[in-house]
């Protein structure tokens, strides 16, 4: 073979290596503009949240030795939320009592989950709340074995959100959730109300089973509600506060006429609950008033 003058087999074969390396660097540059590490780790029932952020897919931009197609992002879908879906049942027990020289409505108010998963709401330093309160998080569950049910051994991934503050209630001498519920009594048609208290704090706990054969087999998971200790309500439960107790009540009015009178309660009247409807929060039942006697008018539909 006739060799061509000035060149050599080694200056051949060292351009053939530098072009190889150049090949391979750039498949590398290629490969890092196409997403980084996006997994996330798993948590505990209780634990911490996996991350603060919303879910966001990122697609990454074009690069400028590419062409304008977007790219496909190779991050797996996450599992969905289990929210839950909290609501205020109709008021239970409604009466009216003598208190500190005038009259009050007392009533059993109860907050139920009807969602899909739990209301769990974890203290801790996250966020800012007054002076002698605990900040709180809602942890939501993620439905990891795609069953549209929560199940306490499977779906143990969680994300975080900010919810709210606690706070030391002295009379029930436990820690409670604040803004859990909002009461309000008003005149048929009319939206302004004669009494109401807009931020009553709960110890939210499993302490009444719905009715329904869905949650037949539900079991409950909380009921402590000390300084440290996770609050929640478990689908199919509800958090239930009788008459007797704090907070149960609604100062009447002096000069209240007697008549019917319609007691709206409202779950999460701030909203700051992520849950699957907000629509569906609050429940409204006819009370008739006289005097010192108060009755709830089934089947009245002054109240809507």
């Amino acid at each position: 073979m006739v060799r061509p003058r000035g060149v050599s087999v080694e200056s051949h074969a060292y351009r053939s290596v530098l072009a190889g390396v150049a090949v391979a660097l750039v498949l590398i540059t290629a490969s890092c503009q196409d997403g980084g590490d996006t997994s996330e780790p798993s948590q505990g029932h209780a634990g911490p949240a996996t991350q603060m952020e919303p879910d966001v897919t990122s697609t990454g931009a074009p690069s400028a030795t590419r062409s304008a197609a977007p790219s496909v992002s190779t991050r797996p879908p996450r599992p969905a939320l289990l929210l839950p879906n909290m609501r205020s049942l109709p008021a239970e027990d409604v009466h009216v009592r003598p208190a500190d020289g005038g009259l009050e409505l007392r009533f059993t108010a109860a907050l139920a989950n009807a969602g899909d998963g739990p209301l769990v709401l974890m203290p801790d330093e996250a966020g800012d709340c007054p002076e002698g309160q605990r900040h709180a998080s809602q942890l939501v569950h993620r439905d990891v074995d795609g069953d549209d049910s929560f199940d306490p051994d499977r779906d143990t991934a969680t994300r975080r959100f900010p919810a709210g503050c606690m706070v030391f209630h002295p009379d029930h001498d436990h820690w409670h959730f604040d803004a859990s519920a909002g009461y309000a009594l008003t005149r048929p048609g009319e939206s302004r109300p004669v009494s109401a208290t807009e931020k009553v704090s709960f110890c939210m706990r499993d302490n009444r089973r719905l009715e329904g054969e869905r949650w037949a087999d539900a079991s409950e998971h909380y009921g402590d509600c000390e300084r440290d200790t996770v609050q929640g309500v478990t689908p199919g439960f509800a958090d239930i506060y009788d008459a007797d107790l704090p907070g149960q009540a609604l100062k009447l009015p002096d000069d209240l006429e007697d008549g019917v009178y319609c007691l709206e309660l409202t779950a999460d009247p701030e909203g700051l609950i992520r849950e699957t409807d907000d629509e569906d929060n609050s429940s409204v039942v006819a009370v008739e008033l006289a005097g010192q006697e108060a009755s709830r008018q089934s089947g009245n539909d002054e109240c809507g």
